[in-house]
């Protein structure tokens, strides 16, 4: 076997007779490059193994990006909902202004606002205003619940880490602090209260 003599146009690169054992070294070099290209592949599959069977991660991680949200009103026993009105920390002060302050101390982001009806056989329905706020960190959303937890409020059944008086409910869930209160008395009020809540946990 004999190599072909270098041809100064192929610029270097050197080529070999057919049935060479030369011709190998090229194939080799092309299996190495790509080398990488199979390990980045093969981790995209386990990736995407790890991410399917973990779905409660990929929707905690979801929920983190899209923001608080509120339930739908069938899913919290409501007749109906107010169109949901949404701030941020520059703009939370036209929904609260004078209590802004301590929101923002304690790493407000942004909150969700709407109110629910709720109906009665007995009574006027009863509306109740839902506000989600979003703070930076649990530990934000804990201290503002704590702060705006009423006296004499008790826990509620079936509701985690929330609390309850007659009118107003607050809850907590990780960022996310939950905050209703009745707009008007009526006979399903806490009923009402609390329906909305666990629909507010209940969701993904």
């Amino acid at each position: 076997m004999r190599s072909v003599p270098l041809d100064r146009k192929t610029r270097g690169v050197l080529a070999y007779a057919p049935g060479s054992m030369a011709m190998v070294r090229p194939r080799v070099w092309h299996a190495l490059l790509l080398l990488p290209l199979l390990a980045i592949a093969g981790w995209l599959v386990v990736r995407g193994r790890t991410t399917r069977d973990d779905p409660a991660a990929v929707l905690a991680a979801l929920r983190a990006a899209g923001g608080p949200s509120l339930p739908a009103p069938a899913a919290a026993g409501a007749a109906a909902r107010s169109e949901p009105s949404s701030y941020n920390r520059d703009s939370l002060y036209e929904y609260i202004d004078g209590a802004a302050e301590s929101y923002l101390a304690r790493g407000f982001e942004r909150c969700v606002v709407a109110t629910y009806t709720f109906p009665s056989t007995t009574a006027d329905a009863l509306d109740v205003t839902a506000e989600v706020y979003r703070f930076a960190a649990p530990a934000g959303a804990r201290e503002q619940m704590t702060s705006e937890r009423p006296m004499g409020a008790a826990p509620v059944a079936g509701v985690t880490d929330a609390f309850a008086d007659p009118s107003t409910l607050v809850a907590c869930r990780g960022r996310d602090y939950l905050k209703l209160t009745a707009l008007s008395a009526g006979p399903g009020e806490g009923k009402a209260l609390a329906g909305l809540a666990a629909a507010w946990q209940r969701q993904p």
